[in-house]
């Protein structure tokens, strides 16, 4: 009884030692979500994937020039729940993105939220 008790106490241990990890990489520590920006580009190509939703943009800068941006959004499976359909954005389609930028000056952007040409908008997290 006594090697029954043990082992499953050995057993939770290790599986909140295996989850901790897990959770850390969900932080978004990475960007300053104080300070989201709205920008404006044309999608050059998303990646519709696990663990996150990818958008690649051309937005221009204060200077006028185009840059590349990478806009990462949350899960698939959690955009989906949030009314999101992988068809809805397509190479060259003109969006507004809100998001945070990333704190080391890579042109990342954590989405907040995203809205299509027609005006319709979209969130980013997934929890709406």
């Amino acid at each position: 009884m006594k090697t029954k008790i043990v082992f499953l106490f050995l057993l939770a241990l290790s599986s909140f030692a295996v989850s901790r990890p897990l959770l850390a990489h969900h932080s978004s520590s990475a960007y300053d979500m104080a300070h989201p920006v709205d920008m404006k580009g044309v999608v050059k190509n998303m990646d519709w994937g696990n663990p996150h939703v990818f958008i690649y943009m051309d937005m221009k800068n204060e200077k006028g020039e185009v840059e590349q941006w990478r806009v990462e959004g949350n899960s698939p499976n959690m955009l989906l729940r949030a009314g999101w359909k992988k068809e809805m954005i397509k190479a060259g389609d003109q969006l507004t993105v809100n998001g945070a930028p990333a704190k080391n000056g890579a042109k990342d952007l954590r989405l907040i939220s995203l809205t299509l040409a027609n005006g319709q908008k979209l969130d980013g997290q997934g929890f709406k």
